[in-house]
């Protein structure tokens, strides 16, 4: 409860949100909720994975590119996620996979509010809220040259760190019912839980957080 306070907040103020926490704590959730919040939400909301583009794109897939720029490009150029969420909120998962020299692309967008298409010589204005989100210790990749400090600074206005499962356990009660409600429905089937076997559930180890708890509840009902 004390995050979703700070959550609803934070989301009203059209700053950068750095989101930290272990894998499956509900790190997207909370951007989605900042989002839902915000003074932006009837803007274009863009979600990218950075750990998912392949290196050699990633570029062109940021700030899209002009045509024939390269072997494969669209012939008529394209769009990329900074431009499409002109006016809006973008939320870059797994910040801290982005290269060095991607990362030096990216802090250059956020001072200058422009960028260049791949193959571009026109600059195109961008104005996005960007919230980003990691498992990783930035702190240490900064240390170990691996992410820049600068950039972490611009990231990093206001951070949210949400805890994990086994910190919050008087969550899952509910977190269990919301599941056996939207997997019922999925499912179409009806399946109430016992209190002795919540009870259990919050004894339990959760080291893949909300997600395992999740995975947990389908199988259960399966």
């Amino acid at each position: 409860a004390a995050v979703l306070d700070e959550v609803m907040t934070i989301a009203k103020y059209d700053c950068n949100v750095l989101i930290t926490g272990d894998t499956g704590v509900g790190k997207e959730k909370i951007a989605n909720i900042i989002q839902k919040n915000s003074n932006r939400k009837l803007q274009p909301f863009v979600k990218i994975n950075c750990a998912s583009i392949a290196t050699n794109l990633i570029e062109s897939e940021f700030f899209g590119y002009e045509k024939g720029s390269f072997t494969g490009a669209n012939n008529g150029g394209k769009k990329g996620y900074f431009e499409l969420a002109d006016n809006g909120v973008i939320f870059l998962d797994e910040i801290g996979e982005l290269s060095v020299d991607m990362q030096a692309k990216l802090l250059r967008v956020i001072q200058d509010g422009e960028f260049f298409r791949v193959g571009g010589t026109i600059p195109v204005k961008t104005n996005v809220r960007i919230l980003s989100a990691t498992n990783r210790d930035l702190e240490d990749y900064i240390d170990a040259d691996k992410f820049r400090r600068d950039l972490y600074y611009r990231l990093n206005v206001v951070r949210i760190k949400v805890p994990n499962l086994t910190e919050r356990t008087g969550d899952i009660p509910a977190l269990t019912k919301h599941f056996l409600k939207v997997y019922g429905k999925k499912f179409v089937m009806n399946r109430a839980i016992d209190d002795d076997a919540i009870e259990y559930l919050k004894q339990c180890e959760w080291p893949g957080n909300i997600r395992e708890l999740e995975n947990v509840v389908q199988r259960l009902m399966i």
